[in-house]
């Protein structure tokens, strides 16, 4: 006999199978809503501290003279760590110019697969990184960074892989171990095994 409080038996296999299907179901479809960006949400928390460069500036589309081939012909798996800059390469610049350098040392096993460079408009009286004297280059990717939904500009620290996409900037005074956090998780993601 059936109590008012009890669901009859078909009922309840119904609404059980249901409540199963659901727990299955409704994370899928959160997933997927917030996957597609239909519910328009971002996470507080980003696991890069630089900026993405969205879509990255790949340097086969640049003008380039030939001060700029070692930076289109990195070997495969190879990164490098730039400075760019249409100034004077003054006392700030010069820090953080040492500061990458530090970086790369620093960096660990996969240091030996990371190359600074700083790409200038004119040559610039430093000895810690490799210079690229290139006022073309420069330009175009300024024009880049400030074009679209970028809104980045110069000065700053990028990072270009061994395919000549440039991907990520960092501002001048960025703290060189979020620099460092971000180089190593790359590097490790992008090892040739």
């Amino acid at each position: 006999m059936n109590t008012p409080t009890s669901l009859p038996s078909p009922a309840r296999n119904r609404l059980m199978l249901i409540l199963i299907a659901g727990a299955f179901v409704l994370p899928i479809v959160i997933a997927w809503l917030l996957a597609s960006g239909k519910l328009d949400w971002q996470p507080d928390i980003l696991s890069n501290h630089g900026t993405l460069i969205s879509p990255p500036i790949d340097l086969a589309d640049m003008p380039g003279s030939d001060a700029a081939q070692p930076l289109r012909a990195l070997p495969p798996a190879d990164w490098a760590l730039l400075f760019v800059s249409d100034q004077p390469c003054d006392a700030p610049c010069q820090a953080v110019l040492r500061e990458l350098a530090a970086v790369r040392m620093v960096i660990g096993k996969n240091g030996t697969r990371v190359n600074v460079f700083g790409v200038f408009t004119a040559a610039q009286a430093t000895a810690d990184v490799r210079q690229i004297v290139d006022p073309a280059l420069v330009r175009a990717i300024g024009d880049r960074l400030t074009a679209g939904g970028n809104r980045l500009g110069l000065p700053f620290i990028g990072f270009l892989d061994w395919r000549g996409q440039l991907m990520m900037h960092f501002a001048p005074d960025a703290a060189p171990d979020d620099i460092k956090s971000d180089l190593k998780r790359l590097l490790s993601a992008s090892a040739i095994k």
